[in-house]
């Protein structure tokens, strides 16, 4: 009697190949499995993805991008990103939670001034970002990723920025957001930095920061910048409205170079 060869054996018999069969192990076959849903998410999220862009105000100096680029472009930068997240300011850095619909800028953007609307979609600057006035990102507006630098006089958010390179905000930068953060992975100039319903900013290279404004007493960081910035007793101007109120402190940085009170 001749005793029967193993699985792979069997799978090497002409009659399986003839019928065009693959044998495969239990670990290949859940494998494969994965492999499936994974590219069948993957189809949908393209699919939803292209939807959010044909509905998004458009930028005319940037050009809608698949999830597949956008993910491409920050996984360039895993290394950096892994490394970012290990040091005493507390940060966090996901690809995935920053992949989205995206319109993506191929080098440098100088313009007067940025509006990111909500329900919009994440924009992606391949060079420097520079704004002339201010940066106002509205609740529910998509991440900002800016791959080389970042200037502005003044930036309003309440979603996520990531800074590659350095940042540079002459004015106030103002975050309120309790979900998302502001991360810079090179250096910070800022001259006053408020954080409202506790907004993270990780600020993780050398940083400037002129005044630290903090109107809930939590800001994550401010204990470790306050090391060599002085948190303010000033509050927010009664005359700009409620220090909560991201749309009346975008509004007021249009027309006066501050939101604080007196001192």
């Amino acid at each position: 009697m001749t005793a029967m060869g193993s699985f792979k054996d069997l799978a090497k018999l002409r009659g399986l190949a003839e019928a065009g069969l693959v044998a495969r192990t239990a670990t290949e076959q859940a494998q494969a499995r994965h492999d499936d849903e994974l590219r069948k998410r993957r189809e949908l999220e393209a699919a939803a993805a292209a939807q959010v862009l044909a509905n998004a105000p458009r930028y005319p100096w940037a050009r809608a991008s698949t999830l597949a680029e956008a993910r491409a472009l920050l996984a360039r930068h895993e290394m950096a990103f892994s490394i970012a997240g290990r040091g005493e300011v507390e940060a966090i850095l996901d690809i995935d939670a920053l992949v989205g619909p995206a319109q993506i800028a191929d080098g440098d953007v100088a313009i007067d001034e940025l509006l990111l609307p909500g329900e919009g979609s994440a924009l992606y600057v391949r060079g420097d970002l520079t704004v002339g006035k201010r940066i106002v990102q509205r609740f529910r507006a998509g991440t900002l990723v800016v791959f080389g630098s970042l200037r502005a006089h003044h930036v309003v958010t309440t979603g996520q920025i990531l800074v590659v390179g350095d940042l540079d905000v002459t004015g106030t930068l103002y975050g309120n957001c309790t979900n998302y953060a502001t991360i810079v992975l090179g250096a910070a100039r800022v001259g006053t930095l408020i954080s409202v319903k506790d907004h993270l900013f990780s600020l993780l290279g050398a940083n400037s920061l002129g005044e630290l404004v903090d109107p809930d007493g939590g800001a994550p960081n401010f204990s470790i910048f306050a090391r060599t910035a002085p948190r303010s007793p000033r509050a927010i101007d009664p005359a700009v409205g409620d220090a909560h109120d991201e749309a009346a402190i975008a509004a007021a940085l249009l027309i006066r170079d501050g939101v604080l009170a007196p001192a």
